[in-house]
């Protein structure tokens, strides 16, 4: 089963990145969200990044 994880942080070029990445597990999710950080980066993807997973409410 996937989940969503939400990633955030503003990296060292200033600008402020904030996505989601679906994945099975967080090592999965960590993997494709440096993926994606290091594609739309302003600078080094260095910098407090936070992951957490978002959850799913069936309506």
């Amino acid at each position: 089963m996937k989940h969503t994880f939400i990633f955030t942080c503003t990296d060292n070029g200033g600008g402020y990145q904030r996505f989601e990445v679906r994945a099975t597990d967080k090592q999965e999710a960590i993997r494709k969200g440096m993926k994606t950080a290091k594609k739309f980066a302003c600078g080094e993807i260095c910098g407090d990044w936070e992951c957490k997973l978002k959850r799913d409410v069936d309506l």
